[in-house]
């Protein structure tokens, strides 16, 4: 199925229809990657941490074709056989994964929100029994309906706060990181990232830029608000945290932990302790 009948598809099926038939297709999907995982382990290449598959390659996706979201240039030379087949992870997405079950210990007993979940990281919370509760604005699915510059929480709520792809969305990134700080308990975490333009050094933003196709030219992408650069971490430090990297280069091959598909999709994810 193309990128555009697979959209349209979606766009005018109900919504819990949608759902079951995808459900209903991940299913066969899984089913026959188990299968090809028994028959033949030896063509399996990479793995995926999130939902524990191991497969021939990961696929491409549909970035290329959806050129009123995406800047394609940006995709063009950076490897696009990135996202798992089944769960959607890319490369961040597994190197979170991984350093999570690395040190499981430190969700034990947490309360844990998470503004946007992906997929892939949902199925790993929910392979290790970790209760997260996630939020979001605009996803019917998520079990807090907030807005991350504003939540209404009651100050010092959670003990972990993970955020990931979102800052380069909201109206004000500083105030969001401002309401992250104020929700979080003491000794707590946030673990967030979001795109990185080797090209940038703190933040490229112009609140005179408003529309989609201007929003594309400027950001690479029409629905982010701004680009984020290689020293944008200094904005969390400002925020009131303790940053530290978790880095894809210092993870194995196998999970293609690479700067992918994007340009400034370098897989890097920040560890910030509350201080």
């Amino acid at each position: 199925m193309n990128t555009d009948t697979k959209y349209r598809l979606k766009s005018r099926c109900p919504r819990p229809l949608w759902k079951a038939l995808t459900g209903i297709y991940r299913g066969f999907m899984r089913f026959g990657l188990k299968t090809e995982m028994t028959f033949a382990p030896g063509k399996m290449k990479v793995w995926c941490p999130c939902c524990g598959l191991r497969l021939e390659n990961f696929s491409e996706w549909d970035y290329m074709a959806l050129s009123d979201l995406y800047d394609r240039s940006l995709f063009e030379g950076t490897r696009q056989d990135v996202q798992c087949p089944y769960c959607a992870s890319n490369p961040r997405h597994r190197i979170l994964a991984l350093w999570c079950e690395a040190h499981k210990d430190l969700f034990s007993s947490k309360d844990i929100l998470y503004f946007a979940p992906e997929r892939g990281m949902s199925r790993w919370f929910k392979k290790k029994k970790i209760r997260v509760t996630t939020a979001d604005l605009f996803d019917p699915d998520a079990d807090l309906k907030l807005d991350i510059q504003k939540t209404g929480l009651n100050e010092a709520s959670y003990d972990i706060v993970i955020c990931n792809h979102v800052l380069e969305h909201v109206g004000d990134f500083r105030k969001a990181l401002s309401e992250i700080r104020r929700i979080l308990r003491p000794g707590g975490f946030l673990i967030c990232s979001f795109p990185i333009s080797p090209d940038v050094e703190y933040v490229l933003e112009d609140p005179s830029v408003t529309t989609d196709e201007e929003r594309l030219k400027l950001y690479g992408q029409s629905d982010h608000v701004r680009l984020f650069g290689m020293k944008a971490d200094s904005f969390i430090e400002e925020a009131g945290f303790e940053v530290s990297v978790i880095d894809g280069k210092d993870y194995p091959d196998e999970i293609v932990p690479v700067t992918a598909p994007g340009k400034y999709d370098i897989n890097r994810l920040f560890l910030c302790k509350v201080r």
